[in-house]
């Protein structure tokens, strides 16, 4: 049981026998590659075990192959070499320049808040600005003048 045969003639006969042709015999499960993913320097790893490295796949030899790439693997898929450069496409059309911005807005001048010892400044356009907080610059120069 567990074996196959082909007729080597027409038989009456039970294989096996001499009018039988042994295919398969019976035996152990056949042993299957197994991927396994990334190559780990430390892990173990056993015969038919596949792992990937540097762009390629290589499957082990043995049980416990050691170092991969080494003699206890075989090389199944190699990385290859970056391809050469495709032709360079053509120029597009420039498209139709843009009607010219605004003018960016100046600094018309300052206006202080001596309180809070703050100066804004007056924008051209009339935009508002962050004022400058200017107390710790002069509690820094009052204290290094001293």
């Amino acid at each position: 049981m567990g074996s196959t045969y082909q007729a080597r003639c027409d038989t009456a006969r039970t294989p096996p026998h001499d009018d039988w042709a042994l295919i398969a015999a019976k035996g152990r499960d056949a042993a299957m590659p197994k991927i396994i993913g990334t190559y780990r320097e430390g892990e173990n790893y056993s015969f038919l075990n596949i792992v990937a490295l540097g762009g390629s796949s290589f499957i082990a030899r043995t049980d416990d192959p050691g170092p991969c790439p080494g003699e206890g693997w075989q090389l199944i898929a190699s990385a290859g070499k970056q391809g050469k450069p495709g032709p360079q496409g053509e120029r597009g059309e420039a498209g139709a320049r843009g009607e010219p911005g605004l003018p960016a807005p100046t600094i018309l001048g300052w206006k202080i808040d001596r309180e809070r010892y703050c100066a804004t400044p007056i924008m051209s356009d009339n935009s508002e600005v962050e004022p400058l907080q200017l107390r710790a610059l002069f509690e820094q120069f009052h204290s290094e003048a001293d």
